[in-house]
């Protein structure tokens, strides 16, 4: 055997090892509440259904996507939770530390609502597009009369914010960003129809 491949044995013996060692990457979400004296108050309690995922992002690996036809996944980078179970979770806290309705209520847990919050996720993940890497989040999301069924209200929104760095630990708080804005604009939606 030749000197370079003695060599070569412990070197792709470590490369092995700390491979293996070397376990997956977890990211959350997390949204930064602040403050908003002016938030309008709905006696109300807030129902938040499970929420639905489009098939492609209910694994928890992170997807990403280099082009409009091809997913990707990435294989040691992956989401604490199924990311409809994250959203479901940030959008649950936002509300509860938003002072907007009464109580906040998840599916499954005792007590009547007036009103219900449904949300969809249509694309959660990390998108190339015109030369740049961007943090995607397209939901729809509608909030009705427990009632009688009828729409309070209905918010979509495809939002892509660009990741100045292009590693993928920028993502989750580019995606929390988004969500977000997102609820701010209903919250504004609501204080808009109290009015």
């Amino acid at each position: 055997m030749s000197k370079s491949k003695i060599l070569a044995l412990p070197l792709a013996a470590f490369l092995l090892i700390a491979w293996a060692c070397g376990g997956p990457n977890y990211f959350d979400l997390h949204l930064e509440n602040r403050e908003n004296p002016g938030a309008v108050k709905l006696d109300k309690v807030l129902l938040i259904e499970d929420v639905e995922i489009n098939q492609t992002y209910q694994d928890q690996r992170i997807v990403y996507r280099e082009s409009p036809f091809q997913v990707k996944y990435y294989s040691f980078l992956l989401w604490a939770k199924s990311p409809d179970d994250l959203i479901e979770d940030a959008v649950v806290d936002f509300w509860r530390k938003r002072p907007v309705f009464k109580k906040v209520n998840v599916y499954g847990s005792s007590g009547d609502a007036d009103l219900a919050m449904s949300i969809k996720i249509n694309a959660i993940e990390k998108y190339y597009f015109k030369k740049n890497w961007y943090a995607r989040l397209a939901m729809d999301m509608e909030i009705v009369d427990v009632e009688n069924r009828e729409t309070v209200l209905r918010h979509s929104f495809d939002q892509k914010m660009i990741l100045k760095v292009k590693k993928v630990h920028t993502l989750p708080e580019k995606i929390s960003e988004i969500l977000y804005i997102e609820l701010l604009k209903i919250e504004a939606k609501l204080k808009k129809d109290k009015s």
